[in-house]
């Protein structure tokens, strides 16, 4: 079926998003570098290679949603493309790289905006959102949400293993189980599996054609699922910790405990998912004409 605007789509449209496109990977391109690193040396934001593979799949799952492409360029996209030119200018006059990096959201939904209109933006936006999980986070933003993981997963982890029945007490970032010194680093705060899960959540709820409260309730979970796995993984490693006390050993617990957070984290996700859409199941509503049909149809 040929939509509205399709003819502007192909002979305009299209090709004006490509060639703004390949300026921006041009303009962009030290950033880019900046953030394929961070993907690639930081264990927290390894996730960045996929996220805009799961862009391009979020936006391919709701092509039925088109309304039409506006015919015609839509000059209130300007308004977008200018408020990602003054943040730039501000990320580099403060030298703030993450705000150099976030000014790609509005730039990119501007462009939409201004070639295809704005039912195209709306429809895009979930996918262009969902390109901020990409980003590494300010660094003081970082170190708070790093800071406050360690605390709470300390917390939960000592109560975790006072339940097996271990003396266990905490101090600080500390765990001691008798004479075994469990130490919760910053690298074992949990940010890599925060920032994964919520990355995930975040697809699925935008996957969702049910309700909104999906959505919400996705969104929801992904804390306390992540906080839940990181305090599972810290006392499974201090009850492993006792039964095998040689370095070797526990070296290998601690790495291979920290593969699995992850799988284990977006299993829960998805029972929950699972589990929400058995409970929750919204009523289909029946209009007049469909009632008088399927009374025919008897």
């Amino acid at each position: 079926m040929v939509r509205p605007g399709q003819a502007w789509w192909v002979g305009f449209g299209l090709p004006a998003a490509v060639a703004v496109l390949a300026a921006l990977v041009y303009a962009y391109w030290p950033t880019l570098v900046w953030i394929e690193e961070t993907w690639r040396n930081e264990p927290d934001y390894s996730h960045g290679y996929l996220v805009l593979p799961l862009a391009l799949l979020l936006c391919w799952n709701r092509l039925d949603q088109i309304t039409g492409i506006r015919q015609g360029i839509s000059w209130a996209g300007l308004s977008l493309i200018a408020l990602a030119v003054v943040m730039r200018l501000a990320g580099r006059l403060v030298y703030a790289d993450f705000l150099d990096a976030w000014s790609m959201l509005p730039l990119i939904a501007g462009v939409v905006w201004v070639c295809f209109g704005f039912s195209v933006l709306r429809w895009a936006l979930p996918a262009i959102a969902f390109l901020f999980l990409m980003f590494p986070l300010p660094y003081q933003a970082e170190s708070l949400l790093s800071w406050k993981l360690q605390g709470v997963a300390t917390d939960l982890s000592t109560i975790m293993l006072r339940v097996f029945g271990q003396p266990a007490v905490s101090e600080g970032h500390v765990i001691w189980i008798n004479d075994l010194r469990l130490q919760v680093e910053e690298a074992c705060s949990g940010l890599r599996i925060f920032i994964g899960v919520a990355a995930l959540a975040f697809f699925w709820a935008a996957m969702v054609r049910r309700s909104w409260l999906d959505r919400v309730v996705l969104l929801a979970m992904a804390v306390p699922l992540a906080v839940m796995v990181n305090s599972v993984r810290i006392t499974v490693v201090g009850l492993l910790y006792q039964v095998f006390d040689d370095s070797v050993s526990q070296g290998r617990i601690h790495d291979i405990s920290g593969y699995l957070m992850i799988p284990f984290a977006f299993g829960l996700l998805w029972l929950v998912k699972v589990y929400w859409e058995r409970l929750y199941r919204p009523l289909e509503q029946m209009t007049a004409r469909d009632f008088v049909q399927g009374i025919g149809g008897a």
